[in-house]
């Protein structure tokens, strides 16, 4: 199954995440994402909410790097207040911010086939500490975007993500052959992203999952989850990412569907850079 509206900006993501890719493996210096701009989490744990939008208040800003190579200082105005939304040792010398959403097939396709060997392999070891932030690419996986967002609201966002990343893809493999979806196949893709569907499926899995329903429901409706929404998507836009997902490694970003071994490459080559910075 091909997402022809994810299509055009995955494939200019895959560019980036090559040229990206390519600038670490031959040893020039890796672009960077920007964060002077963004507010960093403050001592009093207050949330990040994306560049200050008044540049003559002050905010609190990440530490200075020691270099100008890819540091996990770098991704401290990235990372996340909720614990619940990170897995990985807090001091893994690799931090990724990802933004995803439940409703995007290729962020489904990313947690199904490059997560496991990911997790076993980079996580699980204490070498990699993935956080994520909720990025509707569109307004029809905003229900997903919600939906991630207040699971974390009560620790589950991780076990949901089992459940719905497989959902949204339907089961099918990605595809890159350019091939149009059929009419049926776009439709079946729509109705899974909807709320009505997001939030049947959730109830059919909350018990599975451990999840209380009717305080999830609460939540998903709340003001709370609207608001963290909208500042992880003005943070992944201040970056430049308008699709999902997306990424920042020790401030090395990368955009679009990168299989396990593309990622084991651009992971081992940011570890080498941040050691040596």
């Amino acid at each position: 199954m091909k997402l022809p509206r994810l299509l055009i900006p995955v494939v200019v993501f895959l560019a980036a995440g090559a040229a990206v890719a390519v600038a670490v493996f031959s040893g020039d210096k890796p672009a960077l994402v920007d964060t002077s701009g963004i507010a960093a989490a403050s001592t009093d744990g207050a949330e990040p909410l994306g560049p200050n939008p008044n540049p003559d208040e002050p905010t609190t800003t990440a530490p200075t790097p020691a270099a100008d190579g890819p540091s996990r200082d770098r991704m401290v105005p990235l990372q996340v207040k909720n614990q619940a939304m990170a897995i990985g040792k807090a001091d893994a010398p690799l931090v990724m911010v990802t933004f995803e959403s439940f409703g995007c097939g290729w962020c489904g396709h990313f947690h199904t086939l490059t997560m496991p060997e990911l997790q076993k392999n980079w996580v699980d070891t204490g070498k990699l500490r993935i956080e994520s932030r909720m990025l509707p690419y569109e307004q029809r996986a905003n229900p997903g975007a919600l939906a991630g967002t207040a699971a974390g609201m009560q620790n589950k966002y991780w076990d949901l993500a089992e459940v719905m990343y497989p959902y949204i893809t339907g089961g099918a493999e990605p595809r890159f052959d350019g091939a149009e979806p059929s009419a049926a196949e776009m439709s079946a893709y729509h109705q899974r992203q909807s709320e009505l569907a997001m939030l049947t499926k959730i109830q059919e899995s909350a018990d599975d999952v451990g999840l209380d329903f009717d305080r999830f429901l609460t939540d998903f409706r709340s003001t709370e989850a609207a608001q963290r929404v909208a500042a992880d998507t003005q943070m992944g836009n201040s970056i430049g990412f308008t699709s999902t997902p997306a990424m920042v490694v020790n401030g090395v970003p990368h955009g679009g569907f990168a299989s396990y071994e593309r990622m084991d490459e651009l992971l081992t080559q940011v570890l080498a850079a941040s050691e040596t910075a």
